[in-house]
């Protein structure tokens, strides 16, 4: 059917350079220029309707709520993550580095003084 508007549009302008007439000219003209519009038109609409997604595609209920579940989920694993990971300043790490390096036997023993560190107050 889309395609009938566009046969109307060319019939008209046909007629349009066959006659001698002014005014059916102007009719032909403006016909011509309303079914190339419809025409498009009906063409656009085929185009989005052929285009649009399948009602059966859509999520139920049930599979929402197993969502939301699993986004819980996982919200709650990465929030138990970050409290057991606290952040390390630098007196904490050079402090852990030298209670670690302390405990071993080939590692010369570790004497921090006040001043060493970029986080001590003076």
């Amino acid at each position: 059917m889309r395609w009938l508007w566009f046969a109307g549009s060319l019939v008209c302008f046909v007629v349009l350079f066959k006659t001698t007439s002014i005014g059916l000219a102007l009719l032909c003209l403006i016909g011509a220029l309303i079914f190339m519009i419809v025409g498009t038109l009906a063409v656009a609409a085929q185009r989005i309707e052929s285009s649009r997604s399948d009602v059966g595609k859509l999520f139920g209920p049930e599979e929402i709520r197993q969502m939301r579940e699993a986004e819980a989920r996982r919200k709650a694993a990465q929030e138990a993550a970050s409290t057991d990971a606290g952040i390390v300043g630098v007196a904490t790490a050079s402090a852990l580095i030298a209670a670690e390096s302390a405990g071993r036997d080939d590692a010369p023993p570790a004497s921090p003084t006040p001043g060493d560190t970029p986080d001590a107050n003076p």
